[in-house]
């Protein structure tokens, strides 16, 4: 039984090539020591299962020992999640200064006051420390990561004081097994976005100025995306030992084929033209589709493989109502030649709401229902009727020279000075000297040839087959 499309775009995702190397990284720096920052588009967080739950399943079942932290409410309440009211602020008449008397009572030799006719300088008193008052969002994570390293030390009340006294006992004693496993926190279940970020600056520094050696470091995990977080922040995160691995062009060609090859209904008929032109089929979803894998899953099954009803056929998948399509605000521009290695600022919008990723090395936008993106997905099925067709056209090319050659009336040197060396001789070449008496074709070999001809000639004008033509060069590239 074939996966339907939500369930491959979502569950199998995490099976694929490019998911299973993204996860291959990420694992090589946890293993090396260091802490690491995920970050997903906010569409990741969609759709039941939703697609970053289910990478994160298929992270701990490589990770074997973990400790993942419950999210707020799971368990019991943390004891710092409400927020702590601020200190009652006391007049202070003095102004912070030391009293001073406008008398001398005989006691000033005595008590070391001295009198304002002394004419010594007064010094302003020490001011109390400041107390740093943290987002109790921030409290709440901490409290969450004491009782779950806490439970696995025996018992021992360890972790009461707070984060100090966490970030000590992890840097302090590397080999207790409490702190040996790898600390996950799913940021997008934390109420402050800030906060596990923050723990994970807080636990770099402290892992430094111990200098723990990459085996004995405690190594944090933090999956999140980039709502809340400052735009600036991951790239000051990453470092030497924070690692940031962006879900941005973690999948390539070979994802997008699988899922489409997985997806599409088995046809019908004879065997090598069906065969030929499903191929060509699956290369067109796979171009027009790119990284957008429940895109690419649907058009698998509802589209029928013949290229002019696929335009119809995309823009009722993405003009409907959600989640078929995801509305990208504004005017853009047209798609540059290369992609960054991860989503600046500007492109990030875009990639928070599944719209944009990095695919083949370029920017890929999803399709939408645009005059613009209609011009692009046209282009996109030549160059898959050209990847997919070209070779078998070049082949087909090259066997016809045998067939000029024996039909020549010509002799070969000849023939070679009319219309070039036989094995190089193109089909317009070809086509010509037929049309000139000079080789005498049958009229199902000449039909063969015009066939030949016509599609290579719209194939190399960037102009897509269409129904009709592509039977036809199906029938001939298979008879």
């Amino acid at each position: 039984m074939r996966p339907t499309p939500h369930a491959l775009a979502g569950t199998e995702t995490a099976t694929l090539p490019g998911a299973r190397l993204w996860m291959r990284r990420l694992l090589g720096d946890l293993r090396a020591g260091r802490s690491c920052l995920c970050l997903f588009p906010q569409a990741h967080l969609t759709g039941s299962p939703a697609a970053a739950e289910v990478l994160l399943d298929e992270l701990l079942h490589e990770l074997g020992d973990f400790v993942l932290v419950p999210a707020p409410g799971d368990g019991a309440p943390a004891r710092s999640a409400t927020p702590v009211p601020p200190p009652p602020v006391w007049s202070d008449p003095w102004g912070g200064m030391e009293p001073i008397l406008d008398y001398d009572d005989g006691l000033s030799a005595f008590s070391g006051v001295r009198t304002r006719n002394a004419a010594v300088p007064q010094t302003r008193a020490a001011p109390a420390p400041e107390v740093r008052r943290e987002d109790p969002g921030y409290h709440s994570l901490v409290d969450r990561i004491v009782k779950e390293l806490g439970d696995s030390a025996s018992g021992e009340d360890q972790w009461h004081n707070g984060t100090e006294e966490v970030l000590d006992r992890l840097t302090t004693a590397p080999t207790d097994p409490a702190t040996a496993r790898v600390i996950v926190v799913r940021g997008w279940q934390e109420p402050t976005p800030t906060a596990a970020t923050d723990l994970l600056r807080r636990l770099s520094a402290t892992v430094k100025a111990a200098g723990l050696p990459p085996e004995q470091r405690p190594r944090l995990l933090v999956l999140a995306t980039s709502a809340g977080l400052p735009v600036e922040l991951p790239e000051q995160i990453a470092r030497e030992d924070v690692g940031v691995h962006w879900w941005w062009g973690a999948l390539g060609r070979l994802d997008t084929a699988i899922v489409v090859a997985m997806t599409r209904p088995r046809p019908s008929g004879p065997a090598a033209r069906h065969q030929l032109l499903e191929a060509v089929a699956q290369a067109t979803v796979v171009e027009v589709c790119g990284p957008f894998l429940d895109l690419a899953a649907r058009l698998a099954v509802e589209w029928d493989g013949l290229p002019d009803g696929l335009p119809a056929q995309l823009l009722r998948l993405t003009a409907g109502p959600e989640p078929d399509r995801v509305p990208v605000p504004g005017p853009r521009s047209t798609e540059p030649t290369g992609a960054p290695l991860h989503p600046n600022a500007s492109l990030r919008p875009e990639w928070d709401r599944g719209a944009l990723d990095r695919w083949d090395g370029r920017l890929r936008r999803r399709p939408d229902s645009g005059a613009e993106s209609e011009r692009s997905v046209r282009t996109r099925i030549w160059l898959a009727q050209n990847h997919a067709l070209l070779p078998l056209l070049d082949e087909a090319r090259e066997q016809f020279t045998e067939v000029i050659g024996i039909r020549s009336r010509i002799s070969g040197p000849e023939l070679a000075a009319l219309y070039g060396r036989r094995a190089e001789m193109e089909l317009g070449a070809m086509w010509h000297a037929h049309m000139q008496g000079h080789a005498r074709l049958s009229q199902p070999e000449a039909d063969r040839l015009r066939t030949l001809r016509a599609c290579r000639n719209k194939l190399a004008h960037r102009t897509a087959l269409d129904n009709t033509a592509l039977k036809a060069l199906v029938h001939v590239l298979c008879s």
